[in-house]
């Protein structure tokens, strides 16, 4: 199935935004700017690195998020850490396992146990 990038991010707005432990009491998203939440600012390389992912294998979605979003990630330090991800307050880093699920089943990929459910912390 080919979807539009924009196409992808109205799913992950729908199934992740409404979860995220940032949104506000009645709902909307607490981020007050794009910039703010390192899920949408980087999703085009989020989108990228899922898709280019197909395993078995829940680390192998860690790692190419890894190298291709949290490398050019401000906040992240050159050292590999990010005060975001310690704090908790990288929506990308909280929600990994939905975000690669609902790409995967937006993209009419079969569902593999134990593919994206497992997935390790960044």
């Amino acid at each position: 199935m080919k979807l539009k990038l924009d196409e992808l991010e109205t799913i992950i707005r729908q199934r992740i935004c409404s979860i995220c432990d940032t949104r506000t009491v009645e709902g909307a998203c607490g981020a007050r700017e794009r910039e703010n939440c390192s899920l949408l600012t980087l999703f085009p390389l989020v989108a990228e690195a899922v898709m280019a992912t197909d395993s078995n294998d829940p680390r192998a979605y860690v790692e190419a998020i890894h190298e291709n979003v949290c490398s050019v990630c401000m906040d992240q330090r050159l050292d590999g850490s990010c005060p975001q991800r310690v704090s908790l307050s990288c929506a990308l880093d909280a929600h990994m396992p939905e975000i690669i699920d609902a790409i995967e089943a937006a993209l009419g990929r079969p569902f593999r146990p134990g593919r994206a459910s497992a997935v390790p912390a960044l």
